[in-house]
C-alpha cells in the first residue's frame, strides 16, 4: 500500500464558523480554539486576548500581545457584523456588541508616505483618524467621542501613546482629525486606537454607548542617517523581523515587501 503523505491539519468539522478567515488563525490554531469551546466569531470577539492566549499555550505567535496586535477580536467582530443585520430600533439600549454607529475608515499617518519612505526617529509622529457612519442606528444625532491613538511595537514589546482626541461628532456625517505626537524610537509599529462614544454631556466615569479597538498603518521608523539612504533596490536587505511578522499574520504581503533596511545598517 502506498504511503500517504502528511497533510496540513484541517479545522475541526464541528458546528461553528470558519475561524481561519481571521488573519493569523490557521487550521491548528482554529482546532485548539475549538477544543477550548471557542468555535464562532462571536466567541472570539467575546474573549480577551489573555483568554485566547490561554487556550493556545505552546503555539508560536499566539501570545496575548500578538493576538492584540493582529486584532483577532476586532476581525472576528467585523466578520460577525458583516452577516448580522442591524436590528436596533430607536428606543433600544445600545451595547458594546452591537454593529457600530461609526466605522473607522482610516487610521494612519497624516502625511501620506509610500512604504519605501520610512519615518525618521527625530520627526514628530503625525497621525490621522477618519470615522464615517456605520450600519447601526445611533441613540442620538450627536455623540461625544474619545480616541486614544498609540503606536504598538511589533518587533519588540511596548506601546507608545501618540495622542488623545476628544470632540463631538454628528453621527450621520462622521469626523476626520489629524494630530501630532512624540517621535518614535527606531523599529516597526502598528497604529492602534481605542475609540469610545458617549452621550453628549455624559458624567465622568459613565460607560460608553459604543467602544471599538481599531488597527491601522504600519510605521517603519529609522534613524536620520539610514533615512537618507534609499531603502529599496540592490543596496538593501530584508528586514530581520519581517518573515516572523508575516508568518504570525501581523503584517500583510504588501507591507512585508516594503520592509527593507539599508545594507550597511
Amino acid at each position: 500500500m502506498a504511503s500517504r503523505s502528511p497533510q496540513t491539519p484541517e479545522a475541526p468539522e464541528q458546528s461553528g464558523d470558519n475561524l481561519t478567515r481571521i488573519s493569523g488563525v490557521g487550521p491548528v490554531v482554529a482546532g485548539r480554539l475549538a477544543e477550548a469551546g471557542i468555535r464562532t466569531y462571536l466567541g472570539v470577539a467575546s474573549a480577551t486576548p489573555e483568554e485566547l492566549a490561554a487556550a493556545l499555550v505552546g503555539l508560536p505567535g499566539c501570545s496575548a500581545d500578538r493576538i492584540r496586535s493582529a486584532d483577532w477580536i476586532g476581525q472576528a467582530r467585523r466578520l460577525e457584523d458583516a452577516r448580522t443585520p442591524a436590528r436596533r430600533s430607536a428606543g433600544d439600549q445600545p451595547t458594546a456588541d452591537d454593529p457600530p454607529f461609526l466605522r473607522v475608515l482610516r487610521l494612519g499617518r497624516a502625511r501620506i508616505r509610500p512604504l519605501h519612505d520610512p519615518s525618521r526617529s527625530d520627526e514628530p509622529t503625525t497621525v490621522g483618524l477618519e470615522l464615517r457612519p456605520g450600519r447601526a442606528m445611533a441613540p442620538a444625532p450627536e455623540l461625544d467621542y474619545l480616541a486614544a491613538i498609540a503606536a504598538r511595537r511589533l518587533d519588540a514589546d511596548g506601546e507608545t501613546p501618540i495622542v488623545r482626541i476628544r470632540g463631538v461628532v454628528q453621527v450621520d456625517r462622521g469626523v476626520s482629525h489629524s494630530a501630532g505626537g512624540p517621535p518614535l524610537e527606531t523599529g516597526l509599529y502598528r497604529l492602534v486606537a481605542d475609540i469610545e462614544l458617549h452621550h453628549v454631556g455624559h458624567h465622568p466615569g459613565a460607560p460608553p454607548v459604543w467602544r471599538q479597538a481599531a488597527s491601522g498603518d504600519l510605521i517603519q521608523v529609522v534613524t536620520p542617517a539610514t533615512a537618507a539612504r534609499r531603502p529599496s533596490g540592490p543596496a538593501s536587505k530584508p528586514h530581520p523581523a519581517g518573515k516572523r511578522l508575516l508568518a504570525e499574520g501581523q503584517i500583510s504581503e504588501a507591507e512585508y515587501a516594503g520592509l527593507r533596511v539599508p545594507a550597511g545598517s
